[in-house]
């Protein structure tokens, strides 16, 4: 290219640093959750830490074998058949060709790939590459398992499939970084979670509240708030006794983590009661309990949900329902008006600890899920159940079911 004395070269490209200042750690045995939105950096972070990117500044300590499944394919020579492509990838891995020979009948079978396997992989579905590359690397022996966004382009079984056997890797102490969008895997995976946005970590620390936090920034962004009118009723205002009034204030406190209000309704009160009205903190199997919502609309509002979630000790959602589903609307709410709505059900969870989490919210396009939140309390109550008089169960929720017996004779 010429260059004319006194004139700056033209530049023809921007310099892009999709990392600023990234630091954290990650212990041996430890499960690791990163999140954030598309751009956050995520993938580009797995690819420095698997070397197939080099920094342009700072350090990365590694102490172990790593395996990743990153992009779909990588890694993958199309020409090679899926034999040839097991066997580059577990010599690239660092096994041996002795190592892997004792390994490639288990890598198979667990692909599961059938008459596919001597083809060209360039012939693959997605699913198929997935299949070969997450069967390659969890029968590696490594030390550090690193998996991408990948695994979701996998049919429902393998996904399954994969989750059993990364707990079982997990269990041996395997250290999992695991990159997804979908908030429910990283919260049943990972003991901890690093928040990455616009290249920069935002948070690091125990998977619920990154995940809360995550969730809550992205509701803000989209957040309409409604301004503060002096006309607007005082907060509790009248019908509420001086006890009432006290109980709203001690779960204002109670709620306040990471709790997301716009201000057009207001969660008041949530209470776990047993039917007699007495508070239930400690619940048997199969108790009969009402979890009663007290809320207020500030504005007038032509139609408002209420949904709750119960969660397990490691904020996973395993019960679920809204009033959409239970056909209750609440409709035609007037500024000012106080609602009390009740939830009956009958408790038949694994005996332990949980956490509800209570949403109002203002329908938009429910085909969707499309809403404006108007209250989010992620820790609305807390329950212990305890196994009562019946006897354990072997999963984490139980559901009522009517069985028959037939039987025959030759």
């Amino acid at each position: 290219m010429r260059h004319i004395a006194g004139q700056e070269p033209k530049q023809y490209f921007r310099e892009f640093s999709a990392l600023h200042d990234v630091s954290f750690d990650v212990r041996k045995g430890e499960t690791v959750g990163i999140i954030g939105r598309n751009g956050a950096g995520k993938s580009t972070l797995l690819q420095v830490l698997c070397g197939t990117l080099t920094p342009t500044s700072g350090t990365i300590d590694i102490n172990g074998r790593v395996a990743a499944l990153l992009e779909l394919g990588s890694g993958f020579n199309p020409e090679f058949s899926g034999r040839e492509n097991i066997q580059m990838n577990a010599s690239v891995l660092g096994l041996s060709n002795k190592e892997i020979d004792a390994r490639f009948d288990d890598i198979v079978a667990f692909a599961d790939i059938g008459d596919f396997l001597d083809q060209p992989v360039k012939t693959y579905s997605s699913g198929m590459y997935v299949r070969l590359a997450f069967a390659v690397v969890v029968h590696v022996d490594a030390d550090i398992l690193i998996v991408d966004e990948a695994l979701s382009v996998g049919d429902m079984y393998f996904q399954a499939k994969c989750m059993a056997h990364m707990k079982r890797l997990m269990d041996a102490g395997v250290t999992v970084l695991f990159v997804s969008h979908d908030v429910g895997s990283v919260k049943a995976l990972c003991s901890r979670a690093v928040y990455l946005d616009k290249g920069e970590v935002v948070a690091v620390g125990p998977t619920e509240d990154i995940v809360e936090a995550y969730y809550g920034t992205g509701v803000k962004s989209r957040q309409f708030v409604q301004p503060p009118h002096d006309d607007r009723p005082a907060r509790h205002g009248v019908g509420f006794t001086e006890e009432e009034i006290a109980e709203h204030a001690v779960f204002s406190r109670r709620a306040s983590f990471h709790r997301l209000q716009n201000g057009m309704a207001d969660l008041l009160n949530v209470q776990l009661l047993r039917k007699s009205g007495t508070k239930a903190e400690l619940i048997d199997f199969g108790e009969v309990v009402l979890l009663r919502v007290t809320f207020r609309a500030n504005v007038d509002l032509p139609s408002i949900g209420l949904a709750y979630h119960i969660r397990d000790k490691n904020g996973f959602d395993l019960i679920y329902s809204d009033t959409g589903i239970e056909r209750c609307h609440v409709i035609n709410l007037r500024s000012g008006e106080n609602i009390e709505m009740d939830w009956e059900f009958t408790v038949t969870l694994h005996e332990g600890a949980y956490s509800i989490a209570v949403m109002l919210s203002v329908p938009q396009d429910l085909s969707i899920g499309q809403v404006e939140v108007c209250d989010f309390a992620p820790l609305a109550v807390n329950l212990q159940v305890a196994r009562g008089t019946s006897l354990p169960i072997y999963a984490a929720a139980y559901w009522t079911n009517t069985v028959t017996q037939r039987r025959f004779s030759n």
